[in-house]
């Protein structure tokens, strides 16, 4: 068994090697391999041969699996006739909200798209959206006070995630993908949608929401606690996790002390 552990680890980091993912007849191919060494190690009578077929047995399982999730995942994009075009959607505000100087950025997750020129389009479950108050120079909207757990009917513009590919860089694609979130987008104002932007319900129940406005309720009340404390975000982040209020000069001290991986992991 354990030889089998090893040999799926081996073959999930394997695909992470590959410079496109295997098409579906492969994997198809490395399912049937991995029954047919599952036989000769149950039915064989070469017992010198069971450690190296568990092996491959494994190695051919962790391949596949690691590449029918790739699949599964990168097959939830956004189309790109939608890109620019605006969407009216309802779901769940999905993550702790973060709040900027012009807005506030968000999780959601979909639960229904409205018909747009007769047709219901299809689009990503997870997106990743800012809310702005300055549309553009001459133009405010007010921006909602959303809360982890709301359902929410808004009208958005979405893209397909897109990031800079700089050599050791950091990597926004790759991160959006981690998080299952597989486009980007703002919100529009109400006067230019048949829509308005409204909350629709004040809480919806699931465990991901219970932890995520939990989350929240602690964070509110650090903030409130220590109003105008420069340490405050570090205090945020060392309780709930949420490192956004940290400022890059704390970054820096903290890198050259040592105890960055502290910041990151405690709050976590």
């Amino acid at each position: 068994m354990r030889s089998a552990i090893i040999g799926f680890v081996i073959g999930a980091a394997w695909l992470q090697t590959q410079a496109s993912l295997p098409k579906y007849f492969s994997i198809l191919l490395l399912l049937i391999a991995a029954c047919v060494l599952a036989a000769l190690v149950r039915y064989s009578l070469l017992h010198k041969l069971k450690i190296p077929l568990l092996a491959m047995m494994g190695a051919a399982l962790g391949f596949a699996w690691a590449a029918l999730f790739a699949q599964y995942y990168l097959t939830q994009k956004l189309p790109k006739d939608l890109e620019g075009k605006d969407v009216t959607i309802v779901g769940t505000i999905d993550s702790l909200p973060s709040y900027f100087e012009r807005g506030v950025r968000f999780n959601f997750a979909v639960e229904k798209v409205m018909p747009l020129d007769g047709v219901v389009p299809v689009i990503p479950s997870k997106l990743s959206l800012s809310w702005y108050s300055a549309f553009n120079q001459d133009e405010l909207q007010a921006v909602g006070e959303v809360h982890a757990g709301e359902r929410w009917q808004l009208t958005v513009r979405l893209r397909r995630p897109h990031g800079n590919a700089n050599p050791h860089g950091f990597d926004y694609e790759v991160w959006l993908l981690e998080q299952n979130i597989r486009a980007t987008g703002y919100v529009r104002p109400d006067q230019r949608s048949e829509f308005k932007n409204e909350r629709l319900d004040s809480f919806v129940y699931s465990f991901n929401n219970v932890v995520e406005r939990s989350r929240g309720w602690l964070r509110s009340r650090i903030q409130n606690a220590l109003q105008d404390k420069p340490y405050a975000g570090v205090i945020v982040a060392l309780v709930v996790g949420d490192q956004r209020a940290i400022s890059q000069a704390d970054w820096n001290v903290f890198n050259r002390a040592g105890v960055s991986h502290l910041i990151s992991i405690s709050g976590l």
